[in-house]
């Protein structure tokens, strides 16, 4: 092993203990829901209630319009 060698091999040695030795960080504190999020929120339901309603009504009209095609 020559003098670079070895200076990598201790340099690694160095990192890898001063890698295991350091504190955990905490986990970050929740963020409280700001009352923009829960507007969007609200909208975002009601849209997608809304597109439920639509496609379950192109559907029924969809297999209706099919079912009375004599071809």
């Amino acid at each position: 092993m020559n003098a670079l060698e070895s200076t990598f091999a201790n340099l690694e040695a160095r990192m890898t203990t001063a890698a295991g030795a350091a504190p955990s960080r905490p986990a970050p504190a929740p963020v409280a829901e700001t009352k923009g999020d829960v507007t969007t929120r609200a909208a975002r339901a009601i849209l997608d209630a809304e597109n439920e309603s639509r496609n379950a009504k192109i559907a029924a009209l969809r297999a209706a319009r099919l079912k009375l095609d004599p071809s």
